[in-house]
């Protein structure tokens, strides 16, 4: 597709604003999804516009979580459409607008072939979860963390699209668990497991692995009396040498960043397996993306 010049932009924007301006019964269930020009305009007023007085404290909420939400999307991932979308989810709350979790099946959210785990199902059981815990009294009993928690599901499906093997273990996904079992009256399991994941033939740490981390951190830190396990993997492409080395340098970058933000080097053990004891046995030579990671053990 041919980039349009900057008046054809322009204008693109300017009827998209005028749009939006006139559509006050704009739907985001099931079809539509952001604008990549109108998000230069509802971000903005999603950022700067207070909700009603009249919303409820659940939307005001509500309000502000997805407008923090879709600033994430556009200034740290780049994602235009998705920020506009959250945006005037946003300015939907703040009006004061029943703003519903995101309904899974208007997300391309596809099982991998040899994944046992059907996420979409995964998605829609959490989803019937949290329905039921707001419509139980939650949105009123506890506004704040209730709206934290649809926002933190929504999170979640979205980047479910994008990369499933890291969403399934990116604080979207545990923060919303987490939150969703104190609503629940549930007590908060503390987690002993956690995973983080590299990209092909690479070790340096993504974000999101370091997201995860501080959270490892922050558990290590609350007792000094807990030990570290690190297990480095490959996928099974390449051959078994390389990869033993691939494996070791990966869980040694994770050793690194924990020790650099606090946890003593004695508390940290560390093997690694390189393609021998995939997390998720594959043919040789399979580029799997789930056993390119370090599993973390806390005992």
């Amino acid at each position: 597709m041919k980039s349009l010049n900057p008046f054809g932009r322009y204008l693109i924007l300017l009827v998209v604003g005028l749009l939006i301006a006139g559509c006050g019964g704009w739907s985001y269930s099931p079809p539509l999804r952001g604008n990549y020009y109108s998000s230069h305009v509802t971000l903005p007023d999603a950022q700067g516009t207070a909700p009603s007085a009249s919303a409820s404290a659940f939307n005001q909420a509500l309000a502000h979580d997805y407008a923090d939400f879709a600033g994430v999307l556009l200034n740290r991932e780049g994602d235009y459409e998705d920020s506009d979308y959250y945006a005037r989810k946003s300015l939907a709350a703040g009006n004061g607008a029943v703003v519903p979790p995101e309904n899974v099946g208007n997300w391309a959210i596809v099982t991998p072939w040899d994944a046992k785990e059907g996420y979409p199902k995964i998605l829609n059981d959490a989803r019937a979860r949290l329905v039921k815990v707001l419509d139980a009294g939650a949105r009123e009993r506890q506004p704040q963390l209730a709206a934290r928690t649809q926002v933190d599901f929504d999170c979640w499906v979205t980047h479910m699209e994008k990369s499933w093997w890291t969403a399934m273990t990116s604080p979207c996904h545990n923060e919303f668990f987490a939150n969703l079992a104190q609503l629940e009256g549930r007590p908060v399991a503390t987690a002993h497991e956690f995973r983080v994941y590299f990209n092909f033939n690479k070790y340096n740490l993504t974000p999101e692995a370091r997201q995860i981390l501080q959270r490892v951190v922050a558990q290590a830190k609350a007792d000094p009396n807990m030990r570290i396990m690190l297990v480095g993997h490959t996928d099974l492409a390449g051959t078994d040498a390389y990869n033993m080395g691939l494996s070791h340098r990966r869980a040694d970058a994770v050793r690194a960043q924990l020790q650099h933000d606090g946890v003593a080097g004695g508390r940290i053990d560390e093997r690694w397996v390189g393609k021998r004891q995939p997390p998720v046995p594959t043919p040789n030579g399979v580029r799997e993306p789930r056993n390119r990671v370090v599993v973390i053990t806390l005992e």
